[in-house]
């Protein structure tokens, strides 16, 4: 058993101990899960549980460089099915499903794992991030529901489970219930960067921008350091100076705490959307757009057509440095090879990623009446590619830009009169308007 009284198949309590260190990495975004599951197969290859948590954090990566490794722990977790328990075999079914694309299928299949074991944080966090990356809200919220009775302030690991429960119902705009939640989280573990991660997205949804600045001020420590996640913490830090017109101070924020990222592609993703947003509020961001287009451009020559999500950024990037033939390869792409190595993507893509990137290429050209077209079809079954509301809301102010440089008066009135209700204090989209 772990900790939380989870079967597993070996009974080393050395490599029980680390294991669990490699789960709270993957809770907290703090170290490398990778690293240590291979230190721990190092010395136990049979640790049915470490293969299959191994595929999890290559593939929940979402970059297609790191599918291979993922099939390869998926092939080693299966020749251990024999001596497996019931637990590690349901969980192998659920995860070799997710590995092969068939995203629907691991979800339901990792309910079925969380019914007959409701302590299984593994199955629980993986079944979370996976909600995040199919866009469901609902499950964002109600997977982390059906088993938070089953949990307990004395269970290792609770409050990442309400950190997780926050969120989902932030994403679900219960603003109020999703803080109280989150701050109970941070009561229990301040050092959590998505419990940090869940109020700031409330305080962002509400308009409550110079709260959020406090917020993320006073809690520094506890969100910046040395983890994964602190480009995203850093740069909803960034969106709530926006709405405050400190455009300078985001920036200095970017240059000193975003871009640092490198190629890895959550911090590709924030920097390429934040430097859309100043773009699109017509500020000058100097030559800051050419690195990145430079970085997805390498990494794009193998990974086109995976992810839709990063498929759109991408495309952003290609387009504030007037590459138009990388969109239109990009677009090529979409239309007729996504997919082929993740199932789940075909729809996404479809329904969403190539309406996008043709909305892209269309603003680029100055086509601005058939941006606004394409990006108004596709802004409310975005959800689809995943992201968050905060996130994918660059979607609804490119078409604000497009609707005004199009001339397009009645749909701009329409669309602002729909943020104005949604939160009277912003000014993000009366920005981009004067911009426009």
């Amino acid at each position: 058993m772990d900790v939380r009284n989870t079967p597993v198949s070996i009974e080393n309590a050395d490599l029980l101990s680390a294991y669990e260190g490699a789960l709270v990495s993957f809770q907290t975004f703090v170290g490398e899960p990778v690293s240590q599951l291979n230190k721990i197969l190092a010395e136990e290859p049979e640790f049915m549980a470490a293969h299959l948590f191994r595929a999890i954090a290559f593939y929940l990566s979402s970059e297609q460089r790191f599918l291979a490794p993922a099939q390869d722990s998926v092939a080693n977790a299966e020749a251990l099915l024999d001596t497996a328990n019931e637990r590690e075999q349901m969980l192998f079914h659920a995860v070799r499903h997710l590995v092969g694309g068939r995203w629907e299928v691991a979800g339901r299949a990792l309910d079925a794992v969380l019914q007959a074991y409701p302590r299984d944080v593994l199955a629980l966090q993986t079944g979370h991030l996976l909600d995040f990356f199919r866009g469901d809200a609902q499950n964002l919220r109600n997977r982390p529901a059906r088993v938070l009775p089953d949990w307990s302030p004395d269970t290792p690991g609770y409050s990442y489970v309400l950190g997780m429960y926050a969120f989902g119902l932030e994403e679900c705009n219960q603003y109020a219930q999703a803080e109280e939640v989150a701050r109970q989280a941070l009561a229990i573990q301040p050092v959590d960067p998505w419990s940090v991660h869940a109020v700031t997205h409330v305080m962002e949804m509400m308009g409550r921008s110079q709260e959020g600045i406090r917020f993320l001020q006073e809690r520094e420590a506890d969100w910046a350091g040395d983890n994964g996640f602190a480009y995203h913490n850093w740069w909803h830090l960034c969106l709530l100076y926006l709405e405050q017109e400190e455009d300078q101070r985001v920036l200095e924020i970017y240059d000193q705490s975003i871009v640092g990222g490198g190629e890895i592609t959550l911090a590709l993703l924030d920097a390429t959307a934040l430097l859309w947003r100043l773009k699109l509020l017509g500020l000058d961001v100097g030559d800051r757009f050419k690195p990145l287009a430079d970085l997805w451009a390498a990494k794009l020559d193998a990974e086109a057509g995976y992810y839709a999500f990063n498929d759109f950024h991408a495309a952003l990037a290609f387009c504030a440095v007037n590459d138009g033939a990388r969109i239109e390869s990009l677009a090529e792409h979409l239309r007729h090879y996504a997919g082929a190595d993740n199932p789940a993507n075909v729809e996404m893509s479809q329904a969403v990623g190539l309406p996008l990137v043709q909305g892209v290429q269309a603003y680029g050209a100055g086509r601005f009446a058939d941006a606004a077209q394409l990006f108004g079809q596709v802004r409310d079954v975005a959800h689809r590619f995943g992201g968050s509301h905060a996130q994918r809301d660059i979607i609804n102010l490119t078409l604000l830009g497009s609707a005004k440089k199009a001339g397009q008066d009645t749909l701009v009135r329409y669309l602002m009169n729909e943020r104005q209700m949604l939160k009277p204090s912003g000014v993000l989209g009366l920005r981009v308007l004067q911009a426009a």
